[in-house]
């Protein structure tokens, strides 16, 4: 699951920013989950430890230990070491170190997640797992090899507030002793409300630990419904608790002297979607090697995970998905095949599913859906063919779920038995967001990680953007609700297993009494390729906008199949060309100070038409308008420091190119 991320809140004058973390770019994994080297009855491995063991043993058998373990049942606790963080790492040839059945002491279905410390007043390591989920105990030794039984540390009635798991645990010295305690203890938290969250103890000894009321971290709407497998970190002289989330993101959240967690959780690590990170990365450990940051973690799907190994990169690249915050939603550069839906019914490149005139209407610069009771397989979906290559489309959609069942956003269409879809949709839980996939008639949707849903914060508004992204190997969603900043939802899709042959928008509400409501699609955007970027940054006209030159499939040759363009025949529609008759706007004054107001004045929109303005070239948003009875609209804003002279007005695919009005020092 993939989830917002929000706008700041109250603590964001005392938290960091994402962009004062640093970056960590993968190396890739450090062992295949499917090796027969080691001890490995599930093919999946979580939860790295890293131990120095060169700096705390006596004749080690390499530098690094990494001390780690499958998952599901029987786990055990597995070691590899190397005589660096680079590799190569060799596996201990005897593991599991620890299994699930220790005799004469505990016999439980399966042992995992182990954190081994060094304890210098015992002078030995302390090696922490849990088994059961209930239960988190520890072993001692001197080699780092050979362990002791040492008992338990915590269990769910130890920790009470309704715990029904305590696992997954991190210890570390207090870095604020000062409180009294010279050791804490992080771990996971589940309780009766299958809610996971992060739970506190604290220790004199590491042996016995007293349970502290509250939470270290709560999940909310941008780490999703679980948080888990975490981590204390110092950055630039400040703590944070590092931890994954159902969203897949590891993230980092400041500490006060308490060891709460203040401010807002911020992104450390975005996974790609793909293959082996799979959209899912946790328990995060950083350490330091001859000057450089490592980051030793676990990437990929549930029972299906390994380890991998990043390094702080200052040229590194945190989030792929929002690299042209100029113009996110390519509104200044739209692609060939793209609508604005201007005109009065869709265009000849457009076929519907199931057409219904009482279910689709094209009005006021929008395509508008009513939600029948029905689901995809009896929805109506209008849709235009998928392009070849690389694709990427984008809508946005003005709703208001509100009963179960309601839903609208993008589909990928081949028939009624294999499509996906990204909608906004109601559910038991409110509002959410899934990405979902039905392959020869089976669903992919998983309620217990949630791994292809999104729940929204609360305060979010009735506009969304939704988003899918195409090429001859995967298929991937994401979707902002600012109209600036994308997150990714959901798994990937392998392109030629779903083979879509259509790629339009529906909705729909099932089969109940929730009451039909409107999805309003503002326009459908195909992302410009390089070319058509490059024609826009030298001012030129590359033919993208609806109308303005008839074609075949979104992003082929234009001229080659007229009428099938989602637009207008050319010049049937004024306006929808720059420089075609339409739009005609005057600024009041041909030169304005900075800091002063500058208004444009523009008609020859329809009666009204919502008409969004936009000042060139380092853009500033204008806001909105609606054109009046005599399809006129008027803008008024203040002329900032160091702008480009030119200033746009923009209206659904038209556009009006005022004169310049440079401003005057």
């Amino acid at each position: 699951m993939t989830v917002l991320v929000a706008g700041a809140g109250a603590n964001a004058a005392s938290a960091a920013t994402d962009d004062e973390l640093p970056v960590f770019t993968t190396q890739g994994p450090i062992i295949d989950r499917f090796t027969d080297d080691t001890w490995n009855p599930g093919n999946e491995f979580i939860f790295p430890s890293v131990f120095h063991a060169g700096e705390h043993l006596d004749d080690p058998l390499g530098e690094w230990y990494v001390y780690y373990a499958p998952h599901d049942a029987p786990g055990g606790i597995n070691l590899m070491y190397a005589d660096s963080l680079n590799g190569p790492w060799t596996q201990y040839e005897t593991n599991p170190l620890v299994s699930n059945v220790w005799e004469g002491i505990y016999d439980v279905s399966h042992v995992s997640a182990p954190d081994a410390v060094w304890n210098e007043d015992t002078g030995q390591v302390f090696l922490y797992f849990h088994g059961e989920n209930t239960t988190d105990r520890y072993a001692t030794s001197a080699d780092g090899v050979h362990f002791d039984y040492g008992g338990v540390v915590m269990t769910t009635e130890q920790f009470g507030q309704n715990a029904t798991e305590t696992s997954y645990n991190r210890i570390f010295p207090n870095p604020f002793p000062e409180n009294g305690w010279e050791y804490a203890m992080f771990f996971m938290v589940n309780d009766t409300s299958n809610v996971r969250r992060i739970g506190l103890a604290y220790s004199h000894d590491m042996v016995d630990w007293e349970a502290q009321p509250g939470w270290v971290v709560e999940p909310t709407a941008v780490e999703g419904t679980n948080v888990a497998g975490p981590e204390i970190w110092e950055w630039n002289g400040v703590q944070y608790v590092l931890y994954g989330s159902s969203s897949g993101t590891i993230f980092a959240k400041r500490l006060d002297e308490n060891l709460r967690s203040v401010g807002d959780p911020m992104p450390l690590y975005i996974p790609s979607p793909f293959p082996p990170e799979e959209g899912r990365t946790s328990s995060p450990q950083i350490v330091e090697e001859d000057g450089v940051t490592h980051l030793i973690f676990e990437i990929g799907g549930r029972s299906g995970t390994t380890l991998a190994h990043a390094v702080l990169d200052p040229d590194g690249v945190r989030d792929p998905l929002n690299t042209r915050p100029d113009d996110p939603m390519y509104e200044q550069c739209t692609a060939e095949g793209s609508d604005e839906f201007d005109g009065e019914s869709l265009a000849d490149a457009w076929s519907v599913v199931r057409d219904g005139a009482d279910r689709i209407r094209v009005e006021n610069g929008a395509l508008v859906l009513s939600s029948p009771t029905t689901s995809i397989d009896g929805a109506t979906i209008p849709q235009l063919p998928v392009p070849d290559g690389a694709w990427e489309v984008t809508t946005e959609l003005e709703y208001a779920p509100a009963a179960q069942y309601q839903q609208a956003g993008l589909v990928l269409y081949r028939d009624d038995a294999n499509n996906a879809k990204l909608v906004w949709s109601f559910a038991k839980q409110g509002q959410r967001f899934d990405f979902t996939w039905k392959n020869n008639g089976k669903e992919r949707f998983d309620s217990w990680t949630w791994e292809d849903s999104v729940f929204p914060p609360a305060d979010m508004g009735g506009t969304v953007w939704l988003r899918v992204t195409g090429d001859d190997e995967w298929i991937t969603a994401s979707l902002s609700t600012d109209g600036t900043k994308f997150i990714r939802i959901g798994q990937p899709i392998e392109t030629d297993v779903l083979a879509p042959t259509g790629v339009g928008v529906s909705a729909f509400r099932g089969a109940t009494a929730a009451p039909d409501i409107d999805a309003r699609f503002d326009w459908l955007r195909f992302t410009p390729n390089e070319d058509e970027l490059a024609a826009c940054a030298e001012g030129t006209d590359p033919g993208t906008d609806p109308g303005t030159d008839p074609g075949t499939d979104p992003g082929t040759d234009p001229g080659t199949d007229p009428g099938t363009d989602p637009g207008t025949d050319p010049g049937t529609d004024p306006g929808t060309d720059p420089g075609t008759s339409g739009p005609e706007g005057a600024v009041a004054s041909a030169s304005v100070a900075q800091g002063e107001t500058q208004t444009v004045s523009a008609g020859g929109f329809v009666p009204g038409e919502r008409v969004t303005g936009v000042m060139r070239s380092d853009p500033l948003p204008l806001g909105t308008r609606i054109a009046d009875a005599d399809g006129s609209v008027s803008f008024a804003w203040t002329i900032p420091a160091d702008t480009e002279p030119t200033a746009r007005c923009r209206s659904h695919g038209r556009s009006l190119l005022t004169p310049k009005s440079a401003p005057t020092r």
